[in-house]
């Protein structure tokens, strides 16, 4: 056995000890060779609905070809994944110490980063910890894939770097699935999480290079029995990656999928040549953008960003997501077919408005979610979302029939269907009068609503990136109402596109703030209804480009092509 106790006694002050059987793993990593099972993939993917649902539509292509995949992802994730056809491994069985007291890894990581550096701002946490974090996973993850034997390790650069990691110590052909814009953006995403705490990419490049903590996590990733190249440490770790030139180029394998299209990703450089060389000559891999992974109608997706740890709380959260949260409808919720719905309020020409805001914002994450305010001053989340639904429901209130009382007799007319996906905190709809030709749910099915929906529709987002490319595939006009990381930049591009308004995020607190957010949200939906024949036309062009890139059935190629290159 290969024993880290040394390592953690002098640098963890921790009681968690990780020992890893190398009999058989040291023959495997001398010779660098794998010859793993035809056909057989293995997912790591995170608790973040974002980054895990793209993965999903490759899953089910994958598993309906005959593939075994497997996936090692959080307890909460396990129906939608196995819904694809791919078996489920909890991530806390790779780590079982770790993750004692059943946490996940993103609650484990938090109380370790607090046990390590109590009183930390985050990005300090982080240059201090990060990679203890990643030793700590990669016993169990390496003895996972190894009674796994696959031939390709498909994982999230972002969240799992466990993925490539892992993947480079056994031999095994791994692909990255990148679920932002690409990388040229990335030194903003950055700074939006570093300056809010008075930081820069200095301060956190020097403390990651000094902290003893972080450079003998190093030291120990490098050495035996795992013998990984220094090089890949040396700029960081993702999120908080101070090598630019490219940005993530040594987080990647030789083939990295991205979840847009060229044309609508955060360039980098002039042209996408040049990308490619930089990122062929820097990390040895190509960009493959590819757009959108949608999955066949009726696909499970994540849609939750609370966590559970027991079995019994996943299925409270599961079943909590197809409840409805206070509404009028005569329909019971578990009677109610969404999409039959709109497909019969779209036979009947009415207009289809969807809100969705995303998982983060509806969370209970501390700076991001329901209570927080984002990276400095502004609403709380529980007051953008809401005042996002009561805008949506103002800029509406034009074309209702106020004499409807129900969503049932609603189907008889020619009001707009306003579909919200609320999140699951439980007073998400306090304050807001829900229009009887309105349901909310927890979550909704949204990508097979967006299919049914077009370009005399709207749609009202966050600017996540799947989100963007959901709409921007479905040619419906939107209003997008970003909060935080990537997303003003994805509204910025569609805006730019003439495809959406944009509504930014207030940089100041309390009832007036929340009051202006809300009218301007109003002012959004109307302009859009107003000038709707610029706006379809413009939402048809993206439309068609974004066909053309590929999803899924690009992404299986680019996985056969990976196998076929190697390591």
């Amino acid at each position: 056995f290969f024993l880290l106790s040394t390592f953690h006694a002098k640098y963890l002050g921790v009681t968690y000890i990780y020992a890893l059987d190398t009999r058989g793993l040291a023959a495997t990593m001398t010779e660098k060779q794998w010859d793993g099972h035809p056909r057989t993939a293995c997912f790591i993917f995170p608790e973040a609905s974002g980054h895990i649902n793209s993965s999903l539509a490759l899953s089910e292509r994958l598993a309906k070809k005959g593939w075994n995949v497997h996936y090692l992802s959080a307890l909460v994730m396990k129906e939608c994944i196995e819904n694809t056809g791919a078996t489920f491994d909890d991530e806390r069985d790779a780590a079982p110490e770790l993750c004692e007291g059943g946490l996940g890894y993103f609650a484990a990581y938090e109380r370790l980063k607090e046990e390590l550096c109590p009183g930390a701002k985050a990005w300090e946490g982080r240059a201090h910890t990060e990679n203890i974090f990643l030793l700590m996973k990669l016993p169990g993850t390496i003895e996972w894939l190894k009674s796994k034997n696959p031939s390709v390790v498909v994982y999230c650069p972002i969240w799992n770097r466990i993925g490539q990691v892992s993947a480079r110590v056994l031999g095994i052909p791994h692909v990255g699935i990148v679920t932002i814009a690409g990388f040229g953006g990335f030194p903003t995403i950055l700074s939006s999480f570093l300056e809010p705490e008075g930081a820069t990419f200095g301060d956190y490049k020097s403390l990651y290079q000094s902290s003893e903590r972080n450079q003998a996590a190093i030291d120990s990733l490098c050495s035996e029995p795992y013998n990984l190249d220094r090089c890949l440490f040396e700029e960081g770790t993702p999120l908080y990656y101070f090598g630019l030139k490219p940005p993530f180029a040594r987080t990647l394998g030789k083939h990295t999928i991205v979840t847009t299209i060229a044309s609508l990703r955060d360039p980098l450089c002039d042209s996408l040549e040049e990308e490619d060389k930089l990122y062929m000559e820097n990390g040895g891999s190509k960009l493959h953008y590819i757009g959108p992974m949608l999955g066949e109608e009726g696909m499970k997706r994540a849609a939750t960003h609370k966590a559970a740890f027991t079995e019994e709380e996943r299925k409270i959260l599961m079943e909590q997501s197809e409840q409805a949260h206070r509404r009028r409808s005569e329909l019971h919720p578990k009677q109610e077919d969404l999409v039959g719905l709109v497909k019969n309020a779209k036979s009947k020409g009415r207009r289809i408005v969807v809100v969705s805001l995303g998982t983060v914002v509806t969370s209970d994450r501390a700076a991001f979610g329901w209570k927080g305010t984002g990276a400095g001053e502004s609403i709380t989340g529980k007051e953008l979302v809401q005042s996002v639904i009561n805008g949506v429901i103002d800029g509406l209130s034009p074309y209702f029939d106020q004499s409807i009382l129900s969503s049932v007799k609603a189907d008889q007319t020619d009001s707009p269907l306003l579909i919200c996906a609320c999140g699951q905190q439980p007073d998400v709809l306090d304050d807001i009068i829900l229009p009887p030709n309105s349901i909310a749910r927890a979550s909704i099915p949204q990508v097979d609503i967006l299919r049914c929906m077009g370009e005399t529709d709207l749609f009202v987002h966050h600017g996540g990136q799947n989100s963007t490319m959901e709409g921007g595939s479905c040619g419906i006009p939107m209003v997008v109402c970003p909060t935080f990381s990537d997303q003003p930049v994805n509204a910025a591009k569609l805006v730019k596109l003439k495809v959406a308004i944009s509504v930014a995020r207030p940089t100041t607190s309390g009832p007036k703030a929340v009051e202006a957010y809300r009218a301007e949200v109003a002012k959004a939906v109307s302009s859009i209804i107003d000038h709707e024949e610029d706006f379809s036309a413009a939402a048809l062009e993206l439309k068609n480009e974004i066909a053309r890139g590929g999803g899924e059935e690009a992404a299986e190629e680019i996985i056969l092509q990976a196998i076929k290159d190697g390591v």
